[in-house]
């Protein structure tokens, strides 16, 4: 069986969970079937992986406009798959169109649903129209969605009201523990800028206001001054987010950025921080947003 995985990020160019999603799903789904992984981006160097950059005539196009030209180039060549698997809405219409065209089942998996995302606008523009259009014209005709957490179901289904909740299948993330693992050495975490003596409030996400960094950074200056913030994240995703760190470190005790994921230097703050902390934004009703923290330790 040929398993084609569309994605917007592999790696290198990873910059949210549903890259490292891909990139793990890929490397387990290769010991039972033959997959090949059509991204967007550069070209990559990995056996079976093939890259698409924007059609030159959309260069300077709408964003949306340029997704949707690569996919259409992915679904040309999903020809031969026995199976299209899409990623975020970035992919969902090359899975789509391969659907039609090649006449092969769907299968999406709903990392995050484009309707409670109204802050894309700022990025899209009009675009945020076409990405809401894209996701659910590709959910509502998908022969499969999976969903990676029961919250995220639960939203699809409320969302997208016309989907069978029949195919809807809740497959939740896994994680290598021989890659991500306690290593408790206090000189590992010196190399990350850490004080393996201070008590450490630790953030795990990406650089973005959906993320709700600008609240725990505000709240930061209400720390115990013996404490450290340590951020464990992805490049910021604007040029207005890149100032919140620099900020931080004005107003805070101590900000520490270690090492993104790639390395096992990564995995080393979690195994000895106090609270671990992931809050995220989402539209609430009509007039207000809320704040939603998870934390755990």
């Amino acid at each position: 069986m040929r398993v084609d995985l569309l994605t917007r990020e592999y790696p290198p160019e990873v910059y949210g969970g549903a890259g490292v999603h891909v990139e793990y799903l890929a490397r387990e789904l290769r010991r039972l079937a033959d997959v090949r992984v059509r991204c967007f981006g550069a070209p990559r160097d990995a056996d079976h992986v093939y890259a698409y950059r924007v059609p030159g005539g959309l260069e300077t196009a709408n964003a949306a406009l340029g997704t949707l030209g690569v996919d259409l180039e992915i679904a040309a060549d999903s020809a031969g798959a026995d199976v299209v698997h899409s990623h975020t809405w970035y992919a969902n219409m090359a899975g789509h169109v391969a659907k039609l065209l090649h006449g092969v089942p769907h299968v999406m998996t709903t990392h995050s649903l484009e309707p409670l995302r109204p802050w894309k606008a700022e990025q899209l523009g009009g675009g945020y129209a076409l990405s809401q259009w894209v996701e659910r014209t590709a959910i509502e005709a998908a022969d499969a969605v999976i969903s990676v957490s029961a919250g995220m179901r639960a939203d699809v289904l409320r969302c997208y009201p016309d989907v069978d909740p029949d195919k809807v299948r809740v497959i939740h993330n896994g994680i290598d523990t021989d890659e991500y693992r306690r290593d408790l050495s206090p000189e590992l975490m010196r190399r990350q800028g850490i004080d393996p003596d201070r008590p450490t409030v630790l953030f795990v996400g990406r650089i973005t206001r959906q993320k709700g960094l600008p609240h725990l950074l505000h709240a930061a200056r209400d720390f115990d001054r013996d404490a450290q913030l340590v951020l464990c994240a992805s490049a910021p995703t604007s040029s207005s987010a890149s100032g919140w760190t620099r900020r931080s470190r004005r107003s805070c005790s101590s900000v520490a950025s270690p090492a993104r994921r790639g390395s096992p230097t990564c995995c080393a703050p979690p195994a000895r921080c106090h609270p671990r902390c992931s809050s995220c934004c989402w539209p609430a009703p009509p007039t207000r947003r809320r704040s939603r923290p998870r934390s755990g330790g």
